[in-house]
């Protein structure tokens, strides 16, 4: 359904096919081991992703996640949907591709704040920019988890780190 604009409505989902099955947080969740530091606010993502996308009526063969580099880039393993890692900064210029040339896909970015916000920052405000249809999940932990404690772009001003 469009607005009256011609606009996709809230979500970006039209033309992305429907199931009627049933679906769980089960049916999202992958053979992949979690491996994520103890503690590590990633897992409640994960945990939050895996309810809400059953909510969504979608089938799990039109969804994609693509990642770019960092702990939290490790999302795609973790779901059973299609999904893929791009280069560090890059993954809202793979999934614009993708969503533009095919939008039967619910495309997902998931991106943390030095992958988004340092190296990729010019691609996520282009994708903002050109308003594509895909949604982004930005971890920030204002840390370079990955690199174990470097500072990063929402860091906070005077931090000092290892």
């Amino acid at each position: 359904m469009s607005t009256d604009l011609g606009l996709p409505t809230i979500g970006g989902l039209d033309g992305v096919p429907t199931t009627d099955a049933t679906q769980t947080a089960k049916d999202y969740t992958s053979d992949q081991e979690v491996r994520w530091c103890p503690g590590c606010g990633d897992y409640a993502v994960l945990a939050a992703v895996r309810q809400f996308l059953p909510t969504l009526g979608i089938r799990r063969e039109n969804t994609v996640f693509v990642s770019g580099i960092g702990c939290s880039s490790r999302f795609p393993y973790y779901l059973n949907t299609y999904g893929m890692h791009s280069i560090h900064g890059r993954a809202p210029t793979i999934a614009t591709g993708l969503a533009t040339s095919r939008p039967d896909l619910s495309v997902w970015v998931v991106t943390g704040d030095g992958d988004a916000l340092s190296i990729g920052g010019n691609h996520l405000i282009h994708a903002l920019r050109r308003n594509v249809n895909i949604k982004i999940l930005l971890f920030n932990n204002r840390i370079y988890g990955l690199t174990k404690g470097q500072y990063s772009p929402t860091s906070e001003v005077g931090k000092v780190t290892k």
